[in-house]
């Protein structure tokens, strides 16, 4: 458990947020055509499964409108 100004987060959170948001730098910009990339992409998208952010999020947009 990390306490980042005064919030306390597992590091299960930190690593699915982290892969969250580089999910998203990489699915909306250029850097899809690099290889390296490709091999890390692949890996996000297959822990998309196990992931609850999104569905939140939207909720949330939802919610907004």
């Amino acid at each position: 458990m990390l306490t980042i100004l005064g919030l306390k987060v597992s590091y299960e959170t930190l690593l699915f947020f982290a892969l969250f948001i580089g999910s998203e730098i990489v699915g909306n910009s250029k850097l899809k055509e690099n290889s390296l990339v490709q091999i890390i992409l692949t890996g996000v998208n297959a822990l998309k499964p196990l992931r609850k952010e999104d569905d939140k999020i939207q909720k949330i947009k939802d919610s907004l409108k």
